[in-house]
């Protein structure tokens, strides 16, 4: 079966409350509101909407990431890049003599 616990806005006796609730196979069985000792039945409460994951201790022990594939070097356009640079040089070692010879 499925344990785990998650947290939601409960509404118990006309407050509504952040809690930890747990549930088995997917039902709620039981309910522990947040800052209060104890829980009560799932039955006396009613599930408001799911809260988002707790946060996550910056301190303390962390899993070591997983290992990413290393990227394969980029061979699209390079042609394009190596073709522009020539054209660069050239108009920059030429650049003198044509405006001269368009006067």
């Amino acid at each position: 079966m499925d344990d785990r616990k998650e947290y939601w806005w409960v509404r118990y006796q006309t407050v509504t409350q952040p809690a930890e609730v747990g549930f088995v196979g997917g039902i709620p069985v039981s309910f522990r509101f947040i800052g209060m000792a104890g829980s009560i039945p799932a039955t006396s409460a009613e599930l408001i909407e799911r809260l988002p994951l707790p946060p996550v201790p910056l301190i303390g022990p962390h899993s070591e990431p997983s290992p990413r594939p290393q990227a394969q070097p980029q061979r699209r356009g390079s042609w394009l890049w190596f073709i522009g640079v020539l054209l660069l040089i050239l108009v920059a070692q030429c650049s003198g003599q044509l405006f001269d010879a368009l006067k």
